[in-house]
Protein backbone atom coordinates (compact mmCIF):
# COMPACT_ATOMS: atom_id res chain seq x y z
CA UNK A 1 0.00 0.00 0.00
CA UNK A 2 2.93 2.32 0.69
CA UNK A 3 4.14 1.92 -2.88
CA UNK A 4 0.66 2.68 -4.25
CA UNK A 5 0.36 5.90 -2.25
CA UNK A 6 3.90 7.01 -3.08
CA UNK A 7 3.35 6.39 -6.79
CA UNK A 8 0.18 8.46 -6.64
CA UNK A 9 1.96 11.33 -4.90
CA UNK A 10 4.75 11.34 -7.47
CA UNK A 11 2.17 11.44 -10.28
CA UNK A 12 0.43 14.32 -8.57
CA UNK A 13 3.74 16.16 -8.14
CA UNK A 14 3.50 16.18 -4.32
CA UNK A 15 6.67 14.15 -3.74
CA UNK A 16 8.89 15.33 -6.59
CA UNK A 17 12.26 16.52 -5.22
CA UNK A 18 14.24 19.48 -6.53
CA UNK A 19 16.83 18.61 -9.16
CA UNK A 20 20.30 20.04 -9.64
CA UNK A 21 21.50 20.85 -13.12
CA UNK A 22 23.79 18.23 -14.63
CA UNK A 23 27.40 19.30 -14.19
CA UNK A 24 27.05 20.88 -10.74
CA UNK A 25 30.00 20.23 -8.40
CA UNK A 26 30.60 20.68 -4.68
CA UNK A 27 34.28 21.62 -4.78
CA UNK A 28 34.67 21.33 -0.99
CA UNK A 29 32.28 19.93 1.60
CA UNK A 30 33.59 20.35 5.19
CA UNK A 31 31.49 18.92 8.04
CA UNK A 32 32.28 19.30 11.73
CA UNK A 33 30.51 17.44 14.55
CA UNK A 34 30.84 18.54 18.17
CA UNK A 35 29.37 15.83 20.42
CA UNK A 36 28.11 17.35 23.64
CA UNK A 37 28.00 15.50 27.02
CA UNK A 38 24.18 15.32 26.88
CA UNK A 39 24.32 13.34 23.61
CA UNK A 40 23.30 16.19 21.31
CA UNK A 41 25.59 17.17 18.46
CA UNK A 42 26.37 20.62 17.08
CA UNK A 43 26.87 20.30 13.33
CA UNK A 44 28.47 22.83 10.99
CA UNK A 45 28.56 22.23 7.25
CA UNK A 46 30.58 24.44 4.88
CA UNK A 47 29.70 23.95 1.24
CA UNK A 48 31.56 25.50 -1.69
CA UNK A 49 29.25 25.00 -4.66
CA UNK A 50 30.09 25.30 -8.37
CA UNK A 51 27.03 25.71 -10.61
CA UNK A 52 27.06 24.26 -14.12
CA UNK A 53 25.53 27.48 -15.50
CA UNK A 54 24.49 30.96 -14.51
CA UNK A 55 20.97 31.98 -13.55
CA UNK A 56 20.69 29.67 -10.52
CA UNK A 57 18.90 30.74 -7.35
CA UNK A 58 20.73 28.70 -4.73
CA UNK A 59 21.06 25.20 -3.33
CA UNK A 60 18.99 22.79 -1.31
CA UNK A 61 20.09 20.46 1.49
CA UNK A 62 18.20 17.41 2.76
CA UNK A 63 18.55 16.26 6.40
CA UNK A 64 17.03 12.90 7.43
CA UNK A 65 14.75 13.02 10.49
CA UNK A 66 13.19 9.53 10.36
CA UNK A 67 14.14 6.26 8.67
CA UNK A 68 13.76 2.47 9.11
CA UNK A 69 15.94 1.16 11.96
CA UNK A 70 17.93 -1.28 9.83
CA UNK A 71 16.96 -3.40 6.84
CA UNK A 72 13.78 -5.40 7.35
CA UNK A 73 13.09 -3.80 10.72
CA UNK A 74 9.57 -3.14 11.93
CA UNK A 75 10.85 -0.12 13.88
CA UNK A 76 11.93 3.36 12.84
CA UNK A 77 14.49 5.71 14.35
CA UNK A 78 13.93 9.46 14.69
CA UNK A 79 16.44 12.29 14.77
CA UNK A 80 15.92 15.82 16.00
CA UNK A 81 17.21 18.65 13.80
CA UNK A 82 16.84 22.12 15.29
CA UNK A 83 18.44 25.53 15.68
CA UNK A 84 19.02 25.67 11.93
CA UNK A 85 21.03 28.63 10.66
CA UNK A 86 22.29 29.38 7.15
CA UNK A 87 24.72 32.08 6.11
CA UNK A 88 26.52 32.92 2.86
CA UNK A 89 29.13 35.59 2.15
CA UNK A 90 28.35 35.80 -1.56
CA UNK A 91 24.80 34.57 -2.26
CA UNK A 92 21.23 35.01 -0.95
CA UNK A 93 20.84 32.90 2.20
CA UNK A 94 17.08 32.98 2.73
CA UNK A 95 15.84 29.54 3.86
CA UNK A 96 12.57 27.85 2.99
CA UNK A 97 12.21 24.87 5.32
CA UNK A 98 9.80 22.04 4.53
CA UNK A 99 9.21 18.49 5.73
CA UNK A 100 9.16 15.79 3.06
CA UNK A 101 8.09 12.16 3.22
CA UNK A 102 8.75 8.97 1.29
CA UNK A 103 6.22 6.22 1.96
CA UNK A 104 5.28 5.59 5.55
CA UNK A 105 8.66 5.54 7.15
CA UNK A 106 11.16 8.07 5.79
CA UNK A 107 11.02 11.81 6.60
CA UNK A 108 13.49 14.56 5.96
CA UNK A 109 13.82 18.31 6.24
CA UNK A 110 14.53 20.11 2.97
CA UNK A 111 16.33 23.44 3.26
CA UNK A 112 15.78 25.43 0.09
CA UNK A 113 18.42 28.14 0.31
CA UNK A 114 18.28 31.25 -1.86
CA UNK A 115 15.80 33.75 -3.24
CA UNK A 116 13.33 32.84 -5.97
CA UNK A 117 13.36 36.46 -7.17
CA UNK A 118 17.16 36.70 -7.37
CA UNK A 119 19.82 34.73 -9.17
CA UNK A 120 23.40 34.19 -8.08
CA UNK A 121 25.93 36.48 -9.80
CA UNK A 122 28.42 34.13 -11.40
CA UNK A 123 28.67 30.35 -11.10
CA UNK A 124 29.90 29.74 -7.55
CA UNK A 125 28.71 30.36 -4.00
CA UNK A 126 29.64 29.33 -0.46
CA UNK A 127 27.22 28.40 2.32
CA UNK A 128 27.50 27.57 6.00
CA UNK A 129 24.69 25.47 7.53
CA UNK A 130 24.63 24.85 11.27
CA UNK A 131 22.13 22.89 13.34
CA UNK A 132 21.67 20.89 16.54
CA UNK A 133 21.30 17.13 15.98
CA UNK A 134 19.81 14.73 18.58
CA UNK A 135 19.21 10.98 18.58
CA UNK A 136 22.18 10.21 16.30
CA UNK A 137 24.25 8.30 18.86
CA UNK A 138 23.90 4.67 19.83
CA UNK A 139 25.76 2.32 22.17
CA UNK A 140 27.71 -0.65 20.82
CA UNK A 141 29.44 -3.04 23.26
CA UNK A 142 29.13 -0.36 25.94
CA UNK A 143 30.78 2.36 23.83
CA UNK A 144 28.92 5.46 22.58
CA UNK A 145 29.15 5.56 18.80
CA UNK A 146 28.32 7.99 16.01
CA UNK A 147 27.68 5.81 12.96
CA UNK A 148 26.46 8.43 10.54
CA UNK A 149 25.90 9.01 6.84
CA UNK A 150 27.54 12.43 6.90
CA UNK A 151 27.00 13.70 3.38
CA UNK A 152 24.05 11.56 2.41
CA UNK A 153 23.89 9.67 -0.88
CA UNK A 154 21.22 11.88 -2.41
CA UNK A 155 23.41 14.59 -3.89
CA UNK A 156 22.68 15.46 -7.53
CA UNK A 157 26.08 17.15 -7.76
CA UNK A 158 29.54 15.56 -7.73
CA UNK A 159 31.55 15.97 -4.52
CA UNK A 160 35.19 16.82 -5.31
CA UNK A 161 36.42 16.81 -1.73
CA UNK A 162 34.80 15.92 1.60
CA UNK A 163 36.40 16.53 5.00
CA UNK A 164 34.71 15.30 8.19
CA UNK A 165 35.87 16.18 11.70
CA UNK A 166 34.38 14.82 14.94
CA UNK A 167 35.16 16.22 18.38
CA UNK A 168 33.81 15.62 21.87
CA UNK A 169 34.67 16.52 25.46
CA UNK A 170 36.85 13.39 25.49
CA UNK A 171 39.10 12.13 22.72
CA UNK A 172 37.56 9.53 20.37
CA UNK A 173 38.83 5.95 20.62
CA UNK A 174 38.42 4.81 17.02
CA UNK A 175 37.27 6.06 13.64
CA UNK A 176 36.25 4.37 10.39
CA UNK A 177 35.13 5.90 7.11
CA UNK A 178 33.35 4.48 4.05
CA UNK A 179 32.76 6.12 0.70
CA UNK A 180 30.86 5.42 -2.51
CA UNK A 181 27.37 4.35 -3.41
CA UNK A 182 25.02 2.87 -0.83
CA UNK A 183 26.43 -0.46 0.36
CA UNK A 184 30.03 0.28 -0.71
CA UNK A 185 32.68 -0.93 1.75
CA UNK A 186 35.46 1.15 0.19
CA UNK A 187 37.28 2.85 3.06
CA UNK A 188 38.50 6.43 3.08
CA UNK A 189 41.52 7.85 4.97
CA UNK A 190 41.02 8.56 8.69
CA UNK A 191 43.09 9.99 11.50
CA UNK A 192 42.97 10.38 15.28
CA UNK A 193 44.90 13.45 16.39
CA UNK A 194 44.58 16.48 18.68
CA UNK A 195 41.53 15.00 20.41
CA UNK A 196 39.54 14.70 17.18
CA UNK A 197 38.66 12.08 14.57
CA UNK A 198 38.97 13.13 10.95
CA UNK A 199 38.18 11.54 7.59
CA UNK A 200 38.53 12.67 3.98
CA UNK A 201 37.22 11.54 0.61
CA UNK A 202 37.80 12.72 -2.93
CA UNK A 203 36.22 12.61 -6.38
CA UNK A 204 32.79 11.34 -5.41
CA UNK A 205 30.20 11.21 -8.13
CA UNK A 206 26.51 12.11 -7.89
CA UNK A 207 24.78 9.50 -5.72
CA UNK A 208 27.93 8.68 -3.75
CA UNK A 209 28.55 9.74 -0.16
CA UNK A 210 30.63 9.40 3.01
CA UNK A 211 29.71 7.48 6.17
CA UNK A 212 31.70 7.71 9.39
CA UNK A 213 31.90 5.58 12.51
CA UNK A 214 33.42 7.19 15.62
CA UNK A 215 33.55 5.45 19.00
CA UNK A 216 33.91 7.34 22.29
CA UNK A 217 34.99 6.23 25.79
CA UNK A 218 32.46 4.55 28.10
CA UNK A 219 30.49 7.11 30.12
CA UNK A 220 31.70 10.09 28.12
CA UNK A 221 28.24 10.80 26.70
CA UNK A 222 24.77 10.54 28.18
CA UNK A 223 21.69 9.52 26.19
CA UNK A 224 23.73 7.55 23.65
CA UNK A 225 20.64 5.66 22.57
CA UNK A 226 18.60 6.09 19.39
CA UNK A 227 15.00 7.27 19.54
CA UNK A 228 13.36 4.07 18.27
CA UNK A 229 9.62 4.05 17.56
CA UNK A 230 7.20 1.64 15.88
CA UNK A 231 7.20 1.69 12.10
CA UNK A 232 5.31 4.68 10.68
CA UNK A 233 1.85 4.69 9.12
CA UNK A 234 0.44 6.88 6.34
CA UNK A 235 -2.55 9.16 6.99
CA UNK A 236 -4.61 10.07 3.99
CA UNK A 237 -7.12 12.82 3.38
CA UNK A 238 -9.76 12.41 0.70
CA UNK A 239 -12.93 14.12 -0.50
CA UNK A 240 -15.55 11.89 -2.10
CA UNK A 241 -17.71 13.37 -4.83
CA UNK A 242 -21.33 12.42 -5.64
CA UNK A 243 -20.36 10.63 -8.87
CA UNK A 244 -18.04 8.15 -7.12
CA UNK A 245 -19.65 7.62 -3.75
CA UNK A 246 -22.04 4.92 -4.90
CA UNK A 247 -19.42 2.58 -6.36
CA UNK A 248 -17.00 3.26 -3.55
CA UNK A 249 -19.57 2.58 -0.83
CA UNK A 250 -20.71 -0.61 -2.57
CA UNK A 251 -17.15 -1.94 -2.82
CA UNK A 252 -16.47 -1.09 0.81
CA UNK A 253 -19.71 -2.76 1.94
CA UNK A 254 -18.91 -5.93 -0.02
CA UNK A 255 -15.46 -6.19 1.52
CA UNK A 256 -16.96 -5.51 4.94
CA UNK A 257 -19.50 -8.27 4.40
CA UNK A 258 -16.68 -10.66 3.50
CA UNK A 259 -14.76 -9.71 6.64
CA UNK A 260 -17.81 -10.07 8.89
CA UNK A 261 -18.80 -13.35 7.26
CA UNK A 262 -15.41 -14.97 7.71
CA UNK A 263 -15.17 -13.61 11.26
CA UNK A 264 -18.38 -15.41 12.15
CA UNK A 265 -17.20 -18.57 10.42
CA UNK A 266 -13.96 -18.53 12.41
CA UNK A 267 -15.36 -18.14 15.92
CA UNK A 268 -13.87 -20.52 18.45
CA UNK A 269 -15.50 -23.88 19.15
CA UNK A 270 -16.32 -25.12 22.65
CA UNK A 271 -17.32 -28.34 24.41
CA UNK A 272 -20.98 -28.06 25.35
CA UNK A 273 -22.34 -29.04 28.75
CA UNK A 274 -19.01 -28.91 30.58
CA UNK A 275 -17.41 -26.07 32.61
CA UNK A 276 -14.89 -23.80 30.86
CA UNK A 277 -11.43 -25.33 30.85
CA UNK A 278 -12.57 -28.96 30.88
CA UNK A 279 -11.35 -31.10 27.98
CA UNK A 280 -14.04 -33.67 27.20
CA UNK A 281 -13.72 -35.16 23.69
CA UNK A 282 -17.03 -37.00 24.21
CA UNK A 283 -18.98 -33.76 24.65
CA UNK A 284 -20.77 -32.16 21.68
CA UNK A 285 -18.98 -29.18 20.05
CA UNK A 286 -20.72 -25.81 19.65
CA UNK A 287 -19.80 -22.22 18.68
CA UNK A 288 -18.21 -20.40 21.60
CA UNK A 289 -20.57 -17.84 23.13
CA UNK A 290 -19.17 -17.51 26.65
CA UNK A 291 -17.85 -14.12 27.74
CA UNK A 292 -14.19 -14.41 28.75
CA UNK A 293 -15.00 -12.53 31.97
CA UNK A 294 -17.17 -15.48 32.98
CA UNK A 295 -14.25 -17.92 32.91
CA UNK A 296 -13.39 -18.83 36.51
CA UNK A 297 -10.00 -18.38 38.18
CA UNK A 298 -7.69 -21.39 37.88
CA UNK A 299 -5.28 -21.92 40.77
CA UNK A 300 -2.88 -24.28 39.00
CA UNK A 301 -1.02 -23.73 35.74
CA UNK A 302 -2.38 -25.44 32.61
CA UNK A 303 -0.76 -28.66 31.42
CA UNK A 304 1.06 -26.80 28.63
CA UNK A 305 4.51 -25.29 28.24
CA UNK A 306 4.15 -21.63 29.29
CA UNK A 307 5.38 -20.32 25.93
CA UNK A 308 2.75 -22.36 24.08
CA UNK A 309 0.00 -21.42 26.52
CA UNK A 310 0.78 -17.72 26.32
CA UNK A 311 0.88 -17.87 22.52
CA UNK A 312 -2.47 -19.70 22.52
CA UNK A 313 -3.96 -16.86 24.54
CA UNK A 314 -2.53 -14.03 22.42
CA UNK A 315 -0.25 -13.85 19.39
CA UNK A 316 1.29 -10.68 20.86
CA UNK A 317 2.88 -12.81 23.59
CA UNK A 318 5.14 -14.58 21.07
CA UNK A 319 7.95 -12.05 21.64
CA UNK A 320 8.18 -13.09 25.30
CA UNK A 321 8.52 -16.78 24.50
CA UNK A 322 12.31 -16.93 24.70
CA UNK A 323 12.48 -15.24 28.11
CA UNK A 324 9.69 -17.47 29.45
CA UNK A 325 11.44 -20.58 28.13
CA UNK A 326 14.71 -19.56 29.81
CA UNK A 327 12.87 -19.12 33.11
CA UNK A 328 11.16 -22.49 32.62
CA UNK A 329 14.47 -24.22 31.89
CA UNK A 330 15.98 -22.64 34.98
CA UNK A 331 13.11 -23.89 37.16
CA UNK A 332 13.47 -27.39 35.70
CA UNK A 333 17.18 -27.39 36.57
CA UNK A 334 18.37 -27.45 32.97
CA UNK A 335 20.26 -24.16 33.29
CA UNK A 336 21.62 -21.99 36.04
CA UNK A 337 21.62 -18.20 35.94
CA UNK A 338 24.32 -16.22 37.70
CA UNK A 339 24.57 -12.43 38.07
CA UNK A 340 27.38 -10.03 38.82
CA UNK A 341 27.29 -6.26 39.42
CA UNK A 342 28.23 -4.14 36.39
CA UNK A 343 28.54 -0.40 35.85
CA UNK A 344 27.12 1.25 32.78
CA UNK A 345 23.85 2.64 31.56
CA UNK A 346 23.20 -0.49 29.49
CA UNK A 347 22.72 -2.46 32.73
CA UNK A 348 20.26 -0.08 34.41
CA UNK A 349 17.20 -2.07 33.39
CA UNK A 350 18.70 -5.27 34.79
CA UNK A 351 19.31 -3.72 38.20
CA UNK A 352 22.99 -2.99 37.48
CA UNK A 353 23.67 -6.68 36.95
CA UNK A 354 24.89 -8.78 34.05
CA UNK A 355 23.38 -12.26 33.95
CA UNK A 356 24.87 -15.39 32.43
CA UNK A 357 23.01 -18.61 31.65
CA UNK A 358 24.99 -21.85 32.03
CA UNK A 359 23.90 -25.35 31.06
CA UNK A 360 23.54 -27.76 33.99
CA UNK A 361 21.96 -30.89 32.51
CA UNK A 362 19.73 -31.68 29.55
CA UNK A 363 18.66 -34.85 31.35
CA UNK A 364 16.23 -32.74 33.35
CA UNK A 365 14.07 -32.43 30.22
CA UNK A 366 11.70 -35.22 29.33
CA UNK A 367 12.50 -36.56 25.90
CA UNK A 368 8.86 -36.63 24.83
CA UNK A 369 7.39 -33.37 23.55
CA UNK A 370 10.35 -31.29 24.73
CA UNK A 371 12.50 -31.30 21.61
CA UNK A 372 11.92 -27.61 20.85
CA UNK A 373 13.15 -26.57 24.31
CA UNK A 374 16.13 -28.88 24.03
CA UNK A 375 16.99 -27.47 20.60
CA UNK A 376 16.59 -23.91 21.87
CA UNK A 377 18.89 -24.19 24.87
CA UNK A 378 21.48 -26.19 22.91
CA UNK A 379 21.68 -23.63 20.11
CA UNK A 380 21.38 -20.57 22.36
CA UNK A 381 24.19 -21.57 24.75
CA UNK A 382 26.39 -22.97 21.99
CA UNK A 383 29.41 -25.25 22.35
CA UNK A 384 30.56 -23.52 25.53
CA UNK A 385 27.26 -24.19 27.26
CA UNK A 386 27.13 -20.61 28.46
CA UNK A 387 25.88 -17.23 27.27
CA UNK A 388 25.73 -13.67 28.60
CA UNK A 389 22.08 -12.55 28.65
CA UNK A 390 22.56 -8.83 29.26
CA UNK A 391 24.51 -6.93 26.59
CA UNK A 392 26.06 -10.03 24.93
CA UNK A 393 28.81 -9.80 22.35
CA UNK A 394 28.01 -9.90 18.64
CA UNK A 395 28.56 -13.64 18.17
CA UNK A 396 26.43 -14.58 21.19
CA UNK A 397 23.69 -12.20 20.10
CA UNK A 398 23.65 -13.61 16.58
CA UNK A 399 23.49 -17.20 17.84
CA UNK A 400 20.77 -16.35 20.35
CA UNK A 401 18.73 -14.54 17.69
CA UNK A 402 18.82 -17.66 15.50
CA UNK A 403 17.79 -19.84 18.43
CA UNK A 404 14.96 -17.48 19.34
CA UNK A 405 13.69 -17.43 15.76
CA UNK A 406 13.59 -21.23 15.67
CA UNK A 407 11.89 -21.29 19.07
CA UNK A 408 9.19 -18.84 17.95
CA UNK A 409 8.44 -20.97 14.89
CA UNK A 410 8.26 -24.13 17.01
CA UNK A 411 5.90 -22.47 19.50
CA UNK A 412 3.66 -21.24 16.68
CA UNK A 413 3.58 -24.74 15.22
CA UNK A 414 2.57 -26.19 18.59
CA UNK A 415 -0.12 -23.56 18.95
CA UNK A 416 -1.45 -24.30 15.46
CA UNK A 417 -2.24 -27.86 16.59
CA UNK A 418 -5.17 -26.34 18.46
CA UNK A 419 -6.55 -24.40 15.49
CA UNK A 420 -8.49 -25.14 12.33
CA UNK A 421 -9.33 -23.03 9.31
CA UNK A 422 -12.90 -21.83 8.77
CA UNK A 423 -14.97 -20.73 5.79
CA UNK A 424 -14.91 -21.96 2.17
CA UNK A 425 -11.79 -23.86 1.12
CA UNK A 426 -10.50 -21.30 -1.42
CA UNK A 427 -11.88 -18.21 0.28
CA UNK A 428 -8.47 -16.91 1.36
CA UNK A 429 -7.02 -17.17 -2.15
CA UNK A 430 -10.02 -15.42 -3.71
CA UNK A 431 -9.91 -12.68 -1.08
CA UNK A 432 -6.22 -11.98 -1.74
CA UNK A 433 -6.76 -11.91 -5.52
CA UNK A 434 -9.73 -9.55 -5.11
CA UNK A 435 -7.64 -7.29 -2.87
CA UNK A 436 -4.85 -7.15 -5.45
CA UNK A 437 -7.34 -6.33 -8.21
CA UNK A 438 -8.78 -3.58 -6.00
CA UNK A 439 -5.32 -2.07 -5.54
CA UNK A 440 -4.60 -2.24 -9.27
CA UNK A 441 -7.90 -0.57 -10.16
CA UNK A 442 -7.28 2.11 -7.53
CA UNK A 443 -3.85 2.92 -8.97
CA UNK A 444 -5.31 3.15 -12.50
CA UNK A 445 -8.00 5.55 -11.31
CA UNK A 446 -5.52 7.67 -9.35
CA UNK A 447 -3.30 8.07 -12.41
CA UNK A 448 -6.16 8.54 -14.88
CA UNK A 449 -7.95 11.23 -12.88
CA UNK A 450 -4.92 13.02 -11.43
CA UNK A 451 -4.80 15.14 -9.40
CA UNK A 452 -8.37 14.57 -8.16
CA UNK A 453 -7.88 10.82 -8.56
CA UNK A 454 -6.30 10.70 -5.11
CA UNK A 455 -9.84 10.49 -3.70
CA UNK A 456 -9.89 6.81 -4.69
CA UNK A 457 -7.12 5.97 -2.26
CA UNK A 458 -9.44 5.84 0.75
CA UNK A 459 -12.15 3.49 -0.56
CA UNK A 460 -9.53 1.44 -2.43
CA UNK A 461 -7.52 1.01 0.74
CA UNK A 462 -10.59 0.09 2.78
CA UNK A 463 -11.63 -2.52 0.27
CA UNK A 464 -8.15 -4.05 0.20
CA UNK A 465 -7.89 -3.95 3.99
CA UNK A 466 -11.23 -5.70 4.42
CA UNK A 467 -10.30 -8.42 1.95
CA UNK A 468 -6.81 -8.93 3.37
CA UNK A 469 -8.30 -9.11 6.86
CA UNK A 470 -10.77 -11.72 5.67
CA UNK A 471 -7.92 -13.72 4.11
CA UNK A 472 -5.94 -13.47 7.35
CA UNK A 473 -8.87 -14.63 9.46
CA UNK A 474 -9.35 -17.59 7.14
CA UNK A 475 -5.63 -18.48 7.39
CA UNK A 476 -5.42 -17.92 11.16
CA UNK A 477 -8.54 -19.98 11.75
CA UNK A 478 -10.25 -20.63 15.06
CA UNK A 479 -9.46 -22.50 18.25
CA UNK A 480 -10.77 -26.04 18.32
CA UNK A 481 -12.86 -27.15 21.27
CA UNK A 482 -9.73 -28.59 22.87
CA UNK A 483 -7.80 -25.40 22.08
CA UNK A 484 -10.59 -23.27 23.58
CA UNK A 485 -10.65 -25.40 26.75
CA UNK A 486 -6.89 -25.04 27.17
CA UNK A 487 -7.17 -21.30 26.48
CA UNK A 488 -9.81 -21.10 29.23
CA UNK A 489 -7.29 -22.67 31.59
CA UNK A 490 -4.71 -20.09 30.57
CA UNK A 491 -7.22 -17.24 31.00
CA UNK A 492 -8.17 -18.51 34.45
CA UNK A 493 -4.56 -18.88 35.52
CA UNK A 494 -3.67 -15.42 34.23
CA UNK A 495 -6.48 -14.01 36.36
CA UNK A 496 -5.01 -15.84 39.34
CA UNK A 497 -1.54 -14.36 38.75
CA UNK A 498 -2.93 -10.88 38.09
CA UNK A 499 -4.98 -10.77 41.30
CA UNK A 500 -2.62 -12.74 43.56
CA UNK A 501 -1.84 -11.31 46.98
CA UNK A 502 0.74 -12.75 49.34
CA UNK A 503 -1.68 -13.34 52.21
CA UNK A 504 -4.07 -15.29 49.99
CA UNK A 505 -1.68 -17.76 48.37
CA UNK A 506 -1.82 -21.37 49.48
CA UNK A 507 0.92 -23.83 48.59
CA UNK A 508 3.12 -26.52 50.08
CA UNK A 509 5.63 -25.25 52.62
CA UNK A 510 9.08 -24.68 51.10
CA UNK A 511 7.78 -24.84 47.53
CA UNK A 512 9.43 -22.28 45.22
CA UNK A 513 6.16 -20.99 43.83
CA UNK A 514 7.95 -17.97 42.37
CA UNK A 515 10.07 -20.05 40.00
CA UNK A 516 7.22 -22.41 39.15
CA UNK A 517 4.94 -19.61 37.97
CA UNK A 518 7.52 -17.08 36.71
CA UNK A 519 7.45 -18.36 33.08
CA UNK A 520 3.69 -17.86 33.02
CA UNK A 521 3.99 -14.40 34.57
CA UNK A 522 6.48 -13.44 31.85
CA UNK A 523 4.11 -14.62 29.10
CA UNK A 524 1.25 -12.70 30.75
CA UNK A 525 3.43 -9.55 31.04
CA UNK A 526 2.88 -9.74 34.81
CA UNK A 527 6.43 -10.57 35.92
CA UNK A 528 6.86 -7.37 37.93
CA UNK A 529 3.62 -7.95 39.85
CA UNK A 530 4.45 -11.59 40.51
CA UNK A 531 7.89 -10.74 41.87
CA UNK A 532 6.43 -8.13 44.23
CA UNK A 533 4.02 -10.73 45.61
CA UNK A 534 6.75 -13.35 46.05
CA UNK A 535 9.16 -10.84 47.59
CA UNK A 536 6.65 -10.42 50.39
CA UNK A 537 6.40 -14.21 50.77
CA UNK A 538 10.20 -14.42 50.96
CA UNK A 539 10.34 -11.75 53.67
CA UNK A 540 7.81 -13.82 55.67
CA UNK A 541 9.93 -16.93 55.23
CA UNK A 542 7.23 -18.80 53.32
CA UNK A 543 9.36 -19.35 50.20
CA UNK A 544 13.14 -19.49 49.66
CA UNK A 545 14.88 -16.13 49.73
CA UNK A 546 16.48 -16.93 46.40
CA UNK A 547 15.67 -19.49 43.67
CA UNK A 548 17.95 -22.53 43.70
CA UNK A 549 18.90 -21.89 40.08
CA UNK A 550 20.17 -18.37 40.78
CA UNK A 551 23.60 -17.23 42.00
CA UNK A 552 24.33 -13.59 42.68
CA UNK A 553 23.32 -10.63 44.88
CA UNK A 554 20.22 -11.00 47.08
CA UNK A 555 17.55 -11.89 44.54
CA UNK A 556 14.52 -9.86 45.61
CA UNK A 557 16.61 -6.84 46.59
CA UNK A 558 18.68 -6.88 43.39
CA UNK A 559 15.70 -6.57 41.05
CA UNK A 560 13.48 -3.68 42.24
CA UNK A 561 10.01 -2.74 41.07
CA UNK A 562 10.05 -1.74 37.43
CA UNK A 563 13.19 -3.82 36.81
CA UNK A 564 12.02 -7.22 38.02
CA UNK A 565 13.97 -10.29 37.03
CA UNK A 566 11.33 -11.42 34.54
CA UNK A 567 10.68 -8.02 32.96
CA UNK A 568 14.37 -7.19 32.62
CA UNK A 569 15.05 -10.66 31.22
CA UNK A 570 12.39 -10.09 28.55
CA UNK A 571 13.96 -6.74 27.67
CA UNK A 572 17.49 -8.15 27.47
CA UNK A 573 16.37 -11.12 25.37
CA UNK A 574 14.45 -8.92 22.91
CA UNK A 575 17.46 -6.60 22.54
CA UNK A 576 20.10 -9.31 22.29
CA UNK A 577 20.21 -9.24 18.49
CA UNK A 578 20.55 -5.41 18.20
CA UNK A 579 24.01 -4.36 17.02
CA UNK A 580 25.72 -1.22 15.79
CA UNK A 581 28.47 -1.00 13.21
CA UNK A 582 30.94 -2.83 15.51
CA UNK A 583 33.94 -1.87 13.41
CA UNK A 584 32.40 -2.81 10.07
CA UNK A 585 30.05 -0.86 7.85
CA UNK A 586 29.40 0.64 4.46
CA UNK A 587 28.69 3.89 2.68
CA UNK A 588 25.08 4.81 3.28
CA UNK A 589 25.06 2.70 6.45
CA UNK A 590 24.36 3.99 9.94
CA UNK A 591 21.85 6.73 10.60
CA UNK A 592 21.24 9.95 8.78
CA UNK A 593 21.59 10.54 5.09
CA UNK A 594 19.94 12.98 2.72
CA UNK A 595 21.57 14.91 -0.07
CA UNK A 596 21.40 18.17 -1.91
CA UNK A 597 21.70 20.06 -5.16
CA UNK A 598 20.82 23.39 -6.71
CA UNK A 599 17.72 25.16 -8.01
Amino acid sequence: MAGLVLAALVVLGWAAPAQAESGDVVSHFAIEYLIRPDGSIDVTERIDYQFASTGRHGIYRELITRQPFGDGSDRDVRYGVGNIRVTSPDAPDDVEKSTQHKGFRTDWIELKIGDKDKTIPGRSASYEISYRLTGALRTVDGLPELYWNATGNGWDADLDRVDVRVRSTTAPLAVSCYQGVIGSTEQCPTRLADGAATASAYDLKSGEGVTISVQLPVGSVQNAQPDVVPAGTFARRAHLGPATIGGSVLAVLLSLAAAIGITRATRDRRYAGVPPGVVDPSAPVVIDDIDENAIPVQFNPPDLPPAVGGRLLSSSAAGRGAAATLAELAHLGVIRISAQPMDGKEFEKSGGLQRTATLVSLDKLRTMDDDYRRAFVTEALGPSGSMVLDDPDKDDAKRFAAATSALTKAISKRESDFREKGGPARFGLYAVLAALVSLAVTLVLVVKFAPAGAIYLLPGGLVAAGLFYAAFRRAYGYRTAQGRALTDQVVGFKRYIATAEANQLRFEEGQDIFSAYLPWAIMFDLADHWQQVCAELAREGRIPSSPVWYAGPAFYDAYPTGSSFGDSLSTSVSNSSSTGSSGSGSSGGGGGGGGGGSW
